[in-house]
């Protein structure tokens, strides 16, 4: 018998409780259930300002996040300089534009592009993506400022410089001055194929010009202080490049629904935080309702095995009561929190997380004194 991962979580504002269930991808698009179930995560995994998963335990989230880690594989196992790869969910369908290795040359007296190298395989983290920080403009910006202040904290002020593309912060390719240093700079190798680097996109000219550049494009967890993930998380207001007001202001982020639009205008502290800011996937990936945990996924170039991947989820839907302290049981709708799709294992993992709230408050140390279960 197969032990669910399940955990409980008492706080002031409810009594959750989070399931979690693994399946592998079988023949005909099937999810089985697997031998071996991944654990819950109790607390966010980063590394170097990468967040490599984050907690299972967001169980007020508004809706459901679809996070996939893949690699792209060529077609055949052919080597090419330039293919496309991507994700279906649920209808909502996302491409990525993945490129050979390239570098910023000079010809002909102007700033140009190398030619992407083959490729048959290439990762697509956010470190491939369009970002990162222009280390040359920090030192001017507020390394003097930052450097001080590093003994008093364990966190690494690296990413707090206006030198870091706040989007994505561990990227590459963003740059923000005409120099000759440029020269040799790596790029991204994972676009947006609508919104891609150019030649004559790769200067920002400004800290605050950032909105402007190319959106970076994943698949992978968005870390809480990349916008627009930070715009839920107490961010006051995106700061403006000279000339520009809000009312002249174009973000990507908020015409697209990503991120509310009084984050031009500036927010009152109570305005700032939202629960929104438990959704972590990429933001085409994060569904503003909870999904049915049956819908259909599409991968397209990301198993060397299988060039075009579909299945369906399972379906399953976990029964879940919550016994409070002082009443009986109550039973609370299951939602569905993340969909973990992990290409390379042929594995996807359902999180799960029920809420009830208590007639008398409650916090963390009553958890062992609470009665809960779960059946499928």
């Amino acid at each position: 018998m197969v032990d669910d991962c399940t955990a409980l979580l008492a706080h002031p504002q409810g009594i959750a409780v989070t399931a979690k269930r693994t399946y592998r991808l079988v023949a005909a698009g099937r999810c089985v259930l697997a031998d071996e179930q991944e654990p819950i995560v109790p607390e966010l995994v980063a590394d170097d300002g990468l967040l490599l998963a984050d907690c299972d335990l967001l169980s007020f989230k508004p809706g459901t996040d679809v996070v996939v880690t893949a690699a792209a594989h060529a077609p055949g196992g052919q080597a090419v300089t330039e293919m496309t790869a991507g994700v279906t969910a649920a209808g909502r369908a996302v491409t990525l534009r993945v490129v050979g290795k390239r570098r910023v040359v000079r010809r002909n007296g102007f700033w140009a592009f190398s030619d992407p190298e083959p490729f048959t395989t290439a990762p697509l983290g956010w470190r491939e993506a369009y970002g990162g920080i222009d280390a040359i403009a920090r030192e001017r910006l507020d390394a003097a400022v930052l450097a001080p202040l590093q003994k008093y904290t364990p966190y690494d002020l690296k990413f707090a410089t206006a030198a870091a593309y706040p989007r994505n912060p561990v990227g590459k390719g963003y740059v923000l001055e005409d120099r000759p240093d440029v020269e040799g700079l790596e790029l991204p190798t994972v676009e947006d194929p609508d919104d891609p680097l150019t030649p004559g996109r790769l200067f920002v000219g400004h800290p605050d010009a950032w909105s402007r550049q190319p959106l970076p494009a994943g698949l992978s967890w968005v870390n809480y202080g990349w916008f627009p993930r930070s715009a839920f998380i107490g961010l006051a207001q995106v700061k403006l490049p000279p000339g520009e007001s809000p009312a002249t202001a174009r973000l990507k982020e908020v015409e697209r629904g990503w991120a509310p639009a009084d984050v031009l205008t500036g927010r009152p502290a109570e305005a700032r935080f939202h629960v929104k800011a438990g959704n972590g996937a990429a933001p085409p990936l994060v569904f503003p309702t909870h999904l049915a945990g049956r819908e259909e996924i599409s991968l397209s170039n990301l198993d060397p095995r299988d060039r075009a991947m579909t299945f369906q989820l399972p379906g399953e839907r976990p029964r879940i009561s919550i016994r409070p302290l002082g009443e009986g049981d109550r039973e609370a709708t299951a939602k569905l929190m993340s969909v973990l799709v992990d290409v390379p294992k042929r594995r996807v993992s359902l999180v799960w997380a029920a809420v009830v709230l208590p007639k008398l408050p409650h916090i963390p140390a009553h958890g062992p004194r609470i009665g809960y279960r779960v059946e499928w």
